[in-house]
Formats: structure tokens, sequence, C-alpha cells
């Protein structure tokens, strides 16, 4: 039986949230895997962040250092992939090492202190190492754990192979966010060392077993995790509007001609609705929909693709949302990697997703922070929810300063 590290692209990790009026219950074990409803923007006070990470190497020369230098750049990979997002983590009563080194070693006796590559891997999940990194005063800025475990990887119906399956966890006391890493697979299901036939009974959710961990992390710290998916989906596609807003601005050029039409624009309405005898109280929103009319065919007249590039870090792809109202659901979608916004598709949903103030998802493409190895493959990413809670997916290979870019602006219209 081979043991291994499992392949594949990474895909989301979920995420609860916390709330901070309630830690004994944590502290008991009380708490359940859903999202808190999120109040407000997050401050270092009241976030936190879970993401994942690419789990091989891709692309370009291999270089094979020595083996101790390698267990040291592996156990540092975790900082490739994508996250999530959710709000509140208390962080005060955690800046004591002397404590929390303690309460570690009391809840984790048999933690060996080891690497993913020294440590004998069984079928049970154990922290195998943690690092506390203080400041000057010695107090607590970051808190990394890292557990493991053995799965089976392959196709149901045929025997599978043994995997490696790490979880790292990354609490930052500074900023207020907990960083969960682990890579999303399909094809993992549970060890067992006498029985490697695979069958989809025993087939694991990877996001959901990341999220364990994350519930034993809550435990450890005195965090509790709150029970209301509907509330908290609607918090996050709020979020999630607020990075629509964020990357589809009108560019300046466009803005200055559909503002040249003003006038234009009131007066065909106000004739309009005086010919007809139309509802007044209607006339607000047929002056939107006239300036978005005129916006729409600015933006897609011709080759305009650089006007929504040049100005902003990312840029649309798609957009999915919801019309209450009409019960319908908006689904729009560029060609390939053309900027939403200079698309019709755009502009027939945008009222909508004004109008709600939420979406479903986003794709978006990022630009990379250096584009040396990338520059024929664009970061794609995708923002969205799922069973309340929120997720951030990379579509390709990301390095941390593309990853920290995604994560900034969530953190920054959340």
């Amino acid at each position: 039986m081979r043991q291994g590290f499992s392949p594949g692209r990474a895909a989301a990790v979920l995420l609860p949230g916390l709330r901070r009026d309630c830690p004994a219950g944590a502290e008991a074990g009380v708490y359940a895997p859903q999202t808190e409803v999120v109040r407000g923007k997050i401050v270092p006070e009241n976030a936190c962040i879970y993401k994942a990470f690419p789990g091989r190497f891709r692309g370009g020369r291999y270089v094979f250092p020595s083996a101790s230098i390698f267990a040291e750049m592996l156990s540092t990979s975790k900082f490739r992939g994508f996250g999530t997002f959710c709000p509140e983590v208390p962080a005060e009563r955690h800046r004591d090492p002397v404590l929390l080194e303690a309460k570690i070693q009391e809840l984790y006796p048999d933690c060996p202190r080891e690497t993913i590559l020294t440590y004998t891997n069984t079928a049970e999940c154990k922290l195998i190492d943690y690092t506390l990194i203080t400041n000057e005063e010695n107090m607590i800025t970051k808190i990394e754990l890292t557990f493991s475990k053995l799965f089976l990887y392959g196709e149901s119906g045929k025997l599978g192979n043994a995997t490696v399956f790490p979880v790292f966890i990354e609490v930052y006391l500074d900023s207020g966010f907990i960083v969960s890493r682990a890579k999303a697979k399909s094809t993992l299901y549970e060890y067992s060392d006498t029985n490697e036939f695979l069958t989809n009974e025993y087939r694991v959710d990877t996001m959901r077993y990341a999220m364990s961990i994350v519930d034993q992390v809550c435990a450890l710290l005195g965090f509790e995790t709150a029970a209301d998916p509907r509330a908290a989906k609607s918090e996050i596609e709020r979020a999630l509007y607020g990075i629509y807003n964020k990357y589809s601005f009108t560019p300046e050029n466009v803005a200055n001609q559909v503002g040249t039409q003003e006038v234009t624009i009131n007066e065909f309405v106000n004739q309009v609705f005086e010919n007809l005898q139309l509802d007044p109280r209607n006339k607000e929103a047929a002056i939107l929909d006239a300036r978005i009319l005129v916006e729409k065919f600015i933006s897609i007249n011709g080759n305009n693709e650089r006007l929504f590039k040049e100005d902003r870090p990312a840029y649309l792809i798609k957009v999915s949302t919801d019309d209450e109202l009409d019960q319908t659901k908006i689904d729009t979608t560029s060609n390939k990697l053309i900027p939403l916004q200079c698309t019709e598709a755009f502009f027939d949903g945008k009222k909508t997703v004004v109008k709600s103030r939420q979406c479903k998802r986003l794709d978006l493409i990022f630009k990379r922070n250096n584009e040396t190895y990338f520059s024929s493959n664009p970061l794609v990413v995708q923002l969205g929810t799922y069973k309340g809670h929120g997720y951030i997916k990379t579509m390709q290979y990301a390095e941390e300063a593309d990853i920290q870019n995604v994560l900034r602006a969530i953190f920054e219209n959340y």
C-alpha cells in the first residue's frame, strides 16, 4: 500500500461564524458548524478567515534539496491556496504564551511536535505540531497548528491508496482571523488498514473534515459558533455585493460620457411619462434604467476591454444572484476571460443586483503579484456561499502574495 500526498487541485474550505460572548459554552464543546451573522465591517476584534492550499507542485523545473530542507519547505508549502471568511474572533485572552502552551498540552498531551514528513500518520486525526509566535512584549500574535491523518484515495469500486492529509490552522490574533488550509478532494475515503476497497459510503467531504478541525481549535481557544446559517448566508451575500461594487465601478471615461447625457435621459423619461400618463412614482426607477441603458451601449461599443482592466486589481467575469421579487435566478457570464462589464450580460442583470444588494457567487480575475511564470495563466477566483458558509476558491495555482490580495479584498468589503 503506497503512502503519499493527496494529488489534485484545491477546492473551498467551509467556515463557521464565531461568537465572542459565549466562551463557556465553547470550552464545554457546545458549538455548531454554522456561520454567525456578520455585524458590520470586520475589524481586528471581530474577524476570522479560513483557507486551503493546492497540494502539489505545478510546472517549471524541479529542484530537489536535502531531506531536512525539503521537510521545512513542505511544511511551509501550506501558504499557497485560497480561503473563506467569517467574523468575530476574541483574541486578548490568548496572548499569554505560558497559559496557551499549558492549554494545548492539556488537550493534546501526545502531540509529537513533528513535521508532516517525519510524523508516522495513522487513521486518527492528531495535532502533530504547533508554534506560538510572539512579539517583543512576549505576547502571542499568531498561533500555528498542524493536524494530520491517513485517508484512502482513488476511484469508487476499486482499491485505494493511502495518502497523508494535513490540515494547517493559523490564528492571527493581531488581525483577528483564523486561517484553515486544507486540500479539498472528491476522491478521498476513510482509511482502513484491513479493507482498501473504496465505496461511496465512506467517501469523505474534505470541506466538512477541515471544519471539524476548526471546531477543535474553537474549543481550544474558547470560541463558540452560532447557528443561523440562513442569516449568515444573507450577510455573506451582502459582503459579496460590496466586492461586486468594488470591482465593477464605472470607468471615469464611461461615467463622463453617461454624464453628458443626463439632461437627455431626464427629458426623455419625463416626456414618456407625460405622453403615456404613467405613474410618477416609477419615474426614478425609469431614470435608473435609462442610465444603465446608456452606460451599457457605451461600454460594449467596440473593443473596450482595456477600460475595465487597467485601473483595478481585479475584474468580474461572472455574477450570480436571485431576483426574489420575480423569483428568477440571474446568472451572467462573460466569454472566457473578457471583463463581464463590457458585455451585454452584465447590464442585463445589473439592476437586479443593485436592487437586491446581494450576490450569491462572484467569479473574478485577479492580477498576479508576479507574472513571470504566469503571464498566460491569469488567476481566476470564485467567491460564494455554501450551506451557510463563505468560501474562496482559486481555479489555478496561486502564490501566497496573490492569495493575500484576494483575502484583502474580502476583509475590506466584509
